[in-house]
Parts: structure tokens; sequence; C-alpha cells
């Protein structure tokens, strides 16, 4: 999905408290290295000092795909082809510093004076993230979709008819349209509503050949676990009528309609809890939810002030970190719900609306904006002080590398380190006066 979200970098950019390149990815919902590229132009005789903040907060970070030199590097050709081309110093620091990972986009395109760079995301609990910190990169945590899914969705605050009451059609809302890559877990769980006999009393749809031109039947799941038993219970599912951008809108006569949503999130068979805005559409439309993600993200949401479902609904599912029997317990509390009857059924629906509710008030409110705000404000503060405490390093060893494979040019070497290192004591001195004064050169 594109969708132009230049606005959002806009207000991150205001937040920071020093001056720094943001690279973003264009366009947005891409991760190709070589879609990355600063925010705007920044003024060429400054970029040098300014630290580097990578916007990775709309995908899950993946850092064996910025491997270049892994068996991936055909993934990144474009970005490799992107400085060969370009000037003998452009293809020294690719040299230098291709192995970096995303670091190596900024010491190669514009600033050399910090060794580390910001790596801005969205998610929890994440090997991938752990191995950013590991390699010195200094991360930072905000709930991006949080941000996005307030402007998405910003009607329903006052829309009307999401506040009808009306007569169910279905029990349950299932948007699950695409399940190739990571979403292969789809495809199971749709086995299993089938099962257990909860297709007729939900509202759903998905594609039988993928956004990469794969059917079901002939998908080969990368997780065993998976496997379908019986393919063909996927042609009782009807065949997906929605368009990519759908995440961006909502339909109220699709939560007038039905009683609970169940959220098929992005990244459900990890570790890592990363969520978007899939979970945030029902919050906002005041729907009730069971949350198919990583394990504790239902945790994860109560941190921002979200209340949960039980003891109405049965959330053990949340705790489960085997990805397969956490579909069983999401499937089996839906089995539990479609069982109620009577004045059990009349007290659980009156519950777990007051909760939407109240759900829906939160995410509108200041409160939950200004948590956000702030903890993307304060991180982002936190981590140019870390960054400001170590730099030098890597243009000196590009000065020395220059000077050693370029021995005509050893006086030009020679003026432009003493000049590096003029400029690295003046801007210390500088920084003596403000907050996030540098260490000693």
């Amino acid at each position: 999905m594109s969708v132009p979200l230049d606005n959002l970098y806009n207000w991150v950019e205001g937040l920071l408290p020093y001056p720094a390149a943001l690279y973003i990815f264009h366009p947005h919902g891409s991760k190709k290295i070589s879609d990355c590229d600063w925010l705007r132009d920044y003024n060429s005789s400054n970029k040098w000092k300014l630290p580097g903040i990578i916007m990775h907060d709309q995908e899950p970070l993946d850092w064996e795909f910025y491997n270049l030199s892994s068996s991936k590097l055909d993934i990144n050709y474009n970005y490799v082809k992107r400085f060969t081309t370009g000037s003998p110093l452009l293809q020294t620091k690719l040299h230098l510093f291709k192995n970096l990972n995303l670091r190596s986009l900024v010491l190669i395109q514009s600033s050399c004076l910090y060794d580390n760079v910001i790596l801005v995301h969205s998610e929890k609990n994440s090997k991938d993230l752990f191995r950013y910190v590991q390699n010195g990169y200094i991360c930072v945590h905000y709930w991006a979709h949080a941000v996005i899914a307030r402007d998405w969705y910003r009607f329903a605050e006052h829309d009307k008819k999401l506040t009808e009451i009306k007569p169910p059609k279905y029990k349950f809302l299932i948007y699950c349209r695409d399940w190739s890559h990571i979403r292969e877990y789809r495809l199971k769980f749709l086995e299993l509503l089938v099962k257990n006999n909860l297709q007729h009393t939900s509202q759903t749809s998905v594609m039988h050949i993928n956004s990469k031109g794969v059917h079901f039947a002939q998908h080969q799941f990368v997780n065993p676990a998976f496997k379908l038993h019986d393919p063909e219970l996927i042609f009782n599912i009807t065949q997906n009528q929605y368009s990519s951008n759908i995440s961006a809108t909502y339909n109220d006569l699709d939560f007038c309609t039905t009683e609970i949503s169940i959220v098929l999130e992005t990244v459900f068979d990890d570790s890592r809890i990363h969520l978007t805005e899939k979970i945030l559409r029902p919050i906002a439309c005041g729907h009730p939810f069971l949350l198919a993600a990583g394990p504790n993200a239902l945790e994860y949401l109560r941190t921002y002030g979200f209340k949960t479902f039980a003891p109405w609904i049965d959330e053990s599912y949340d705790l489960e970190s085997n990805s397969l029997k956490r579909l069983e317990k999401i499937i089996q509390s839906m089995v539990q719900i479609q069982n109620l009857q009577g004045q059990e059924l009349r007290n659980f629906s009156k519950k777990i609306k007051q909760i939407a509710e109240y759900n829906k008030a939160h995410f509108f409110s200041d409160s939950f904006f200004k948590q956000v705000t702030d903890e993307l404000e304060n991180n982002l503060g936190q981590a140019i002080q870390l960054v400001k405490e170590s730099r030098g390093e890597y243009w000196l060893k590009l000065l020395s590398y220059l000077k050693k494979h370029h021995p005509m040019n050893q006086m030009l070497m020679r003026r432009e380190q003493t000049q590096f290192v003029r400029q690295l004591r003046q801007s210390y001195q500088r920084d003596q006066s403000n907050p996030a004064a540098d260490p000693s050169v």
C-alpha cells in the first residue's frame, strides 16, 4: 500500500530538540534501501553535521534484508548501483561502509561526523531490533500507526452511523484480504474457521490467488505448522473484493452489521509485537475485538491506556507463545462467544460494548495522543544525545583511506583532516552551552 505520509514526518521533524536529517522510504510502504532518501534537501554545507535518523516505522525490521553482503544483495542492487555509478568519493564510501546495514546509507550519502545513527521503529520483543541494538544502532520506539490511524479514521469520532443500534447480521467481522509472505497464517485461520462452522456467522473474504500470483492450493508454507489439512475448505470463504487501500478507510456498514472484529495483524508468527492500523480501525469505530498478533500484544495495548475484554472474552490466547496454539485458542474463544444465548448473551454484549466505547473515546482523546507524542519526543531527545557521544571515527577512516590510495592528494588530505579536527573542536565548544553537550573529541 502506498499512502502519502510526508506530513507525518514533517510532524516528527518538528519534535526534534536539535537539527537532524530524516531518511524516509519513498513510496511509503517500500522496504527497498534504494527507495530511502532524505525527507528534504538539507543544506549541503551543514549536512555533515546532522545526526542521521532512519524512519523505519511503517514495516517490521529486517536485518538480513539490508545486509548488502548477504544473498539478498540483488534486492538492493539499485542501492549499490546508485553509488558505484557516482563520483570516486561515493565509490570509496561504498567500499568502506557498505557492510554497516542501514547505517551505510547515512555514512555514504551525507553525514560522517557522527558514527552512530538513530533507527526509529514501531515494534517490541523483536530479534531484529535486538540485532540492530547489538550493532550499535540507537533505536527509538514509538507507535507510528497510532498517529497515522488518528488521521485516517478521524471522521469515525463523529460518524453517527457508527452509533446506530441494529441487530447484527453477522457475529464476527474479519478482514482477511492477502495471505502472502508473513501473512500465511491467515490461511490456517480460515481453515480452522470453517472446521468450527464459524464462517456462517462471519463476514469475511480472502484472495484465492495472493498478491504474488500464487493460488492458496500451491502455496509452500514457511511454517509447516500452518500447512492446510483440507485446502478445499478455503473455497467456503468468499473471494476478496477489497483493494489494498482498504486499511486507510473504514466502512460504517461493516461495523454496524457485525458485533466483534477479529483482527488479523500483519505480524503474527513471531515473538515481536508490531501493531498497525488494523487493530486501531475497530477501536476508532467503537467495535469490540479479538487480536491475532504476536504474544502479549493485548498487554501492549493496555500500556497505552486501552482496555481489553477479559473476563467477558477468554483472552488467554494472548499469552500463548506457540503460533498454531494461539490461533486455535482464538478460534476457541470465538466458539465460546458463538454459543452464548439468552441473558448471558445480552450481558456479554452490553459489557463488551461499554469497553469498546471507552476505547474509542480514549483513542480520540488528547491524553492518548500526548502519550504517543511524548514517547517519541523524549526518546528522540535521548537518542540524539547518545549519537553525539561518538563521532569522527568513520570520517577519519575515510580520509586515511583516501590519503593511502590517492598519494597525489596527500597535501589536500592533510588540509581536509586538519580542517575536520578544527570543525570538531568548534562544534564541541558550541555544544557546551546546550543540554546535549558532547564529550571532548
